[in-house]
């Protein structure tokens, strides 16, 4: 199995070393990837937020995701 934690903890350093920040839209991870990222001490140094829009709906009308993309 993906060992979540440790790539988290792996992100964040690189991202705190390098003085950049993220941000995540998710759709079928439902939030695992912002609630692996905000489980690290420190994360509020370099993550910025995030949204996830579950339905085609909800990509459309917050994301902006055009029905062809969703294709």
């Amino acid at each position: 199995m993906f060992d979540l934690e440790k790539t988290a903890i792996g992100a964040g350093a690189a991202l705190k070393e390098k003085k950049q920040t993220v941000a995540v839209a998710e759709s079928s991870s439902g939030g695992l990837i912002c609630a692996a990222l905000l489980a690290v001490p420190g994360a509020s140094s370099y993550f910025k937020g995030g949204v996830v829009v579950y339905t085609s709906a909800a990509k459309t009308l917050l994301m902006h995701v055009s029905a062809e993309a969703m294709a």
